[in-house]
């Protein structure tokens, strides 16, 4: 199951990198009436007022949406779920982008979009159940090739969790067919 992202972006990150502590956020948030505001509005507001960063304020309004508007961890700000998980496969970085592929396309059916020129290649399935899965090939480390596989549109936390345990077992799966 997912954390929340306080248990990822730990105390001492947030207050180096923005200046603040979580709590000092959410306190911040709160009394700028942010507990009515969309998603991308809060990201917004911290970006235009606050001057921070992009990332780190997509951050802090996921932890504010988690701490105070009840938001679950692995939900997204249109109330689906979504679960990734990464597993590293030896070899060139296509061929484990293959592997990969055909483990899912056995499973799912065939994807409706690939990107093989992209600095991380990519393929993309729409599922029957309004769900979206992705598979995307990272640099390579030590070991081989990351390879990626996200699970969006999942309609609850318990899907999430089975979506997940698949996605471990595809890429068992991908990494068990090279030779």
């Amino acid at each position: 199951m997912a954390k929340p992202l306080e248990q990822n972006m730990g105390p001492e990150a947030m207050q180096r990198a923005t200046g603040r502590t979580h709590e000092q956020w959410r306190a911040l948030l709160v009394e700028a009436g942010a507990r009515d505001w969309a998603h991308a509005a809060i990201a917004t507001y911290l970006v235009e007022i606050h001057g921070v960063d992009g990332w780190w304020a997509q951050g802090i309004t996921v932890d504010f949406e988690q701490a105070i508007k009840g938001r679950l961890p692995g939900q997204r700000a249109d109330g689906t779920f979504s679960a990734s998980k990464t597993a590293t496969i030896p070899g060139e970085p296509l061929d484990a982008w293959a592997l990969v592929a055909t483990v899912v396309t056995g499973r799912q059916g065939e994807a409706h979009g690939q990107n093989l020129q992209a600095s991380q290649p990519n393929v993309r399935w729409r599922l029957a159940d309004g769900t979206r899965l992705a598979a995307a090939v990272q640099g390579r480390n030590k070991s081989g090739i990351p390879v990626n596989l996200t699970w969006e549109k999942l309609p609850t936390a318990e899907a999430a969790q089975l979506a997940h345990a698949e996605m471990v077992d595809m890429l068992a799966e991908a990494r068990h067919g090279h030779a």
